[in-house]
């Protein structure tokens, strides 16, 4: 029988480089760089316990009316948890008329700070310009759904 096999310098190389691709994608899937990590902590509020941004399907997408074929771009969507009044509260938002694709990022407030990270198909790192605008509006949209009940607001 008839059997084909590798030499041992070619089984090592092709292992090495299964691992070396295994590890690349696991250290690119986090797309955070320090700055990025600075932006987010300093600009969530003290009563966000934890950020998240991913996208979603517009809401405006209703069976039937005639936008089944739309570009299946995602929206940007935020969602917060906020310590209001003892209690923690959770607050999404969709953006819908904002321009560029979304991101993806899950911030956490931890006892030592904050844990940041974007295993997500858009980090950051795509376009930290962009991520940073989305993110600063994200956080503002969080706070104006609060502004706009003001027996939830815990901003000032």
């Amino acid at each position: 029988m008839l059997r084909h096999t590798l030499p041992r310098s070619r089984r090592a190389l092709a292992c090495f480089m299964l691992a070396a691709i295994a590890g690349g994608l696991t250290a690119c899937s986090d797309g955070m760089s320090d700055t990025d990590i600075a932006f987010v902590t300093a600009g969530t509020p003290a009563q966000f316990q934890s950020i998240r941004m991913y996208g979603a399907v517009p809401e405006n997408l209703a069976p039937g009316a005639g936008n089944t074929h739309t570009t299946g771009r995602l929206r940007q969507a935020c969602q917060a948890i906020i310590r209001a009044g003892g209690r923690d509260v959770r607050e999404t938002v969709i953006l819908e008329d904002e321009p560029g694709e979304s991101f993806d990022l899950d911030a956490t407030r931890t006892a030592d700070g904050w844990t940041v990270t974007s295993d997500g198909l858009r980090p950051p790192s795509v376009d930290p310009v962009g991520f940073r605008t989305r993110f600063t509006t994200c956080v503002n949209a969080i706070r104006d759904k609060y502004a706009a009940e003001p027996e939830k607001a815990p901003f000032k």
